[in-house]
């Protein structure tokens, strides 16, 4: 991968993950509980930092550019750039924001495989995948802001994922989506909008509350369970 595509992920990554940091850290606790946490997929490190000052928190990250920036913005908590390197069974929670339609089919499910890795038993995974088949993608259009970011090259819709993540090994514990936050949809003024109030609503919660499709992006609170795969791995 060339310095400039480091440089871009690495910009695309951060910016990306400014507004909604702070709900999903108010996820992460409510739904992963304490650490050990592994931010997978962790740009820049902006929530990485976040996370750590609830619970021992570490960082992956495929780009070597974005991982410089995440151990500078996050001191002291490791940031690894192989999957080899993650310990196996060290994790509680991990969290993995805007990473999998970033990969092509093997890539992601490799990083699937390592969540259930890398996890203890019971262990769980905060995910946020841009949804194709949501609301959100349906009043955009072709100017929907998921078909603006290049490196999205995976773009699945809920139910194909859900498939994928649950003949991995993974029980569902909560699903649904961020919402229609991307307002305005069309010409009405952006405060007369109201489409943005769930959002909003579970955004000041917490809570995952918006249901699956009615918005940008899927979310899913995963489980580790102990059955074997279709593949008969664990």
């Amino acid at each position: 991968m060339s310095t400039q595509n480091d440089e871009d992920h690495a910009t695309a990554m951060q910016l990306e993950s400014r507004p909604p940091l702070r709900w999903y850290v108010r996820m992460v606790r409510r739904y992963l509980g304490p650490g050990p946490y592994l931010d997978f997929g962790c740009g820049s490190g902006q929530l990485l930092r976040r996370l750590a000052r609830h619970g021992p928190a570490s960082g992956f990250e495929i780009s070597e550019q974005a991982a410089r920036a995440a151990r500078e913005n996050a001191p002291g908590y490791p940031v690894s750039t192989s999957m080899d390197q993650l310990p196996d069974g060290a994790f509680r929670g991990v969290v993995a924001i805007h990473v999998l339609e970033r990969l092509d089919d093997v890539a992601a499910a490799e990083a699937v495989r390592t969540w259930r890795r890398v996890l203890r038993p019971g262990g769980r995974v905060l995910l946020v995948v841009t949804d194709p088949g949501g609301r959100g993608r349906e009043l955009g259009g072709t100017n929907w802001s998921g078909f603006a970011d290049p490196m999205r090259i995976n773009l699945k819709p809920h139910a194909r994922w859900r498939t994928i993540l649950t003949d991995a090994g993974f029980r569902i514990v909560r699903e649904g989506s961020d919402g229609l936050w991307d307002v305005p949809y069309g010409r009405m003024p952006k405060l007369l909008d109201l489409r943005a109030a769930p959002a909003v609503t579970q955004f000041v919660l917490g809570h995952l509350l918006v249901a699956p499709g009615s918005g940008e992006s899927s979310v899913f609170v995963l489980e580790k369970t102990g059955c074997r795969t279709r593949d008969g791995g664990r």
